[in-house]
């Protein structure tokens, strides 16, 4: 049992607790504020956009580097930063994640932000397999960016926080290359325990069974983790939403995994997004300082 007992709840109660979009009725607000400043942060990154990593329709990324010394030669081995979006695992995209790039980018690191196919054309398990995938093709590719493979950084948000932390914890593949290895996890307002996901309308469209919940909840997975982990989540979201975060920050305290719990003043569930890409407040700021990028 964790810190909090959703299982006591109606059926209504357990929307508002996991449903983010119930919580916050001005979401397309903020839909809408990501999608603009990360307009403007194309302009002003450049990168190479829709690079792929995988046969599926939306195995894609962009890429961005910073912009080098005054030769223009990029900086060798620098942080390699992978950006993983929400959306519970059936909507939005990387344009929604530009913005979260920029002082990643600017602090010296290179970025990777990620877009993978969604539920329900692809079930849960095809999309942790797909984050799998790109995590391979990233570190082959490192040294030629300029990065460091060594230096792998992973943050997400909402659903792509769980595909951060499956990426970094669930069995790996027999039939891929050895498991690279992640220097860090970045996990904001993220879901971790998949059981009270069933009891969600939006699993209509993710689609999970009893089954495949059960093998994509990485709480059971936290033993797993070795590397140091940033958990991040606002103090406006639901008690079930936050307890998701303070349960898995429980379970890697208990197998010795290197983490911290950070909450973030009157956030909520899309605000917290805006608060990871801001570099002069706390969050941004242990974000860098997790990646390297500050002292």
């Amino acid at each position: 049992m964790g810190s909090f007992d959703w299982r006591r709840l109606s059926g209504d109660e357990i929307e508002a607790h996991y449903n983010p979009r119930c919580s916050v009725p001005d979401f397309e607000r903020h839909f809408n504020a990501y999608v603009e400043r990360s307009a403007a942060a194309r302009e002003s990154l450049g990168g190479e956009y829709d690079l792929r990593y995988g046969s599926g329709p939306l195995q894609t990324y962009d890429l961005h580097r910073p912009k080098g010394n005054a030769t223009g030669v990029p900086l060798a081995g620098v942080p390699l930063v992978m950006l993983i979006h929400g959306g519970y695992w059936r909507g939005l995209d990387k344009n929604t994640m530009t913005f979260a790039a920029v002082p990643f980018v600017e602090a010296g690191a290179v970025v990777v932000n990620l877009n993978y196919d969604l539920c329900p054309k692809v079930s849960l398990d095809a999309i942790v397999r797909q984050m799998q995938e790109a995590l391979v093709h990233v570190a082959q590719q490192a040294a030629g960016w300029g990065a460091d493979a060594a230096k792998i950084h992973v943050i997400g948000h909402s659903a792509g926080a769980h595909l951060a932390a499956m990426l970094a914890a669930a069995p790996w593949p027999a039939d891929l290359p050895p498991k690279p290895a992640i220097a860090s996890l970045g996990l904001v307002s993220g879901v971790y325990e998949l059981e009270p996901v069933l009891h969600v309308s939006v699993n209509a469209e993710i689609r999970l069974d009893d089954a495949m919940a059960r093998r994509n909840s990485v709480m059971r997975f936290a033993p797993k983790l070795s590397c140091p982990v940033l958990i991040a989540v606002g103090d406006a979201e639901p008690p079930g939403w936050q307890a998701q975060s303070v349960d898995f920050h429980q379970a890697c305290r208990d197998a010795g995994t290197p983490a911290h719990l950070l909450r973030l003043n009157g956030a909520n569930h899309f605000t917290i997004k805006f608060a990871q890409a801001d570099p002069t407040g706390p969050l941004g700021i242990a974000l860098l300082r997790q990646c390297g990028l500050r002292a």
